[in-house]
């Protein structure tokens, strides 16, 4: 039985534990320190620490994040599939008495919406998500329980080495194995897209703050770790995928490397971008393969000229 602690109003997490933490709780700095997640401790390690400042909120400064459409249906997508409760209190749906944003009431009526902080959906992206729920659904791996578990709930602990605070919010919380598994919306599961999303993404790392989290947290040691891919558009097509420990292992060293990273820079008050802190020019040499292809497209030019 996971024991599922909360937090009073205006106070602060000051022990590790599984919290039941409102979102906009949980993507704010709910410890009594500073707090990072995975993804932003993939932003960090895979883009710099300054993409990490500028939406972090740690930053009082930050920029106001803003939802990308295909960021909010994945999160809709969530929200309706894994059954969290607050879906209508932070997603609105068009009323079907506008069918398009032309007219001065549908206006308003989106503008409402802002003002209440919610992300507005159109009637196509319900049943999008009702494809990919049903898809989901004739699964093998899904109708044996693969998404099964305590939902809506927070896993937060101190990383003893940095002393910054780790979340870790899984789709679904295991209670009777140390599988974990989360859902994932793409555009295609077909293998070679999978493993180019995983690496751009960086899943492995997202794998490796779970398998951090079962152990400091929960007391388990992590068995899997399975994605859930889903398609985002007809015929939904699904797979599931497993990230091998070993891979996970090497995502763990990154992760440490992001908490050293963000420790620093919260110690010396400086972010740097993607360039790092070189102050002169740098060279930035042509790739081998640009520079074949450049001596191929020369010969069959000259090639050309000689005939």
């Amino acid at each position: 039985m996971i024991e599922v602690r909360t937090i009073a109003p205006g106070k602060k997490i000051a022990e590790a534990g599984v919290y039941d933490l409102p979102m906009e709780d949980y993507h704010a700095q709910p410890c009594d320190g500073p707090s990072v997640s995975s993804s932003g401790l993939r932003t960090v390690f895979s883009v710099s620490p300054a993409h990490f400042w500028a939406e972090s909120s740690l930053n009082p400064n930050r920029d106001e994040q803003k939802d990308k459409g295909h960021f909010a249906l994945g999160r809709a997508a969530h929200h309706l599939i894994l059954g969290e409760a607050d879906f209508r209190r932070i997603f609105s749906v068009r009323p079907s008495e506008f069918p398009d944003w032309r007219t001065k009431a549908s206006q308003e009526w989106k503008a409402k919406q802002a003002l209440e902080r919610k992300t507005v959906l159109v009637p196509a992206d319900l049943d999008l998500i009702s494809g990919m729920a049903g898809s989901l659904a004739t699964h093998p791996l899904v109708q044996h329980g693969i998404l099964n578990g305590e939902i809506e709930r927070s896993l937060l602990w101190r990383d003893p080495e940095t002393g910054i605070w780790l979340k870790s919010r899984p789709d679904a919380i295991p209670t009777d194995s140390g599988d974990f598994s989360d859902l994932k919306t793409t555009t295609s599961v077909a293998p070679d897209d999978i493993q180019r999303t995983i690496g751009d993404y960086r899943y492995d790392m997202q794998a490796a703050v779970v398998r951090r989290a079962a152990r400091e947290v929960l007391g388990v040691e992590m068995v899997s770790f399975n994605l859930v891919f889903v398609e985002k558009t007809a015929p939904f097509c699904v797979s599931v995928v497993e990230i091998p420990p070993a891979d996970i292992d090497m995502a763990d060293i990154d992760l440490q490397v992001a908490l050293r990273t963000i420790a620093h820079c919260l110690e010396t008050g400086k972010w740097p971008g993607p360039g790092g802190t070189q102050s002169d020019a740098r060279s930035i040499y042509i790739s081998d393969w640009m520079r074949k292809r450049n001596e191929a497209r020369r010969a069959f030019l000259e090639q050309e000229l000689a005939s």
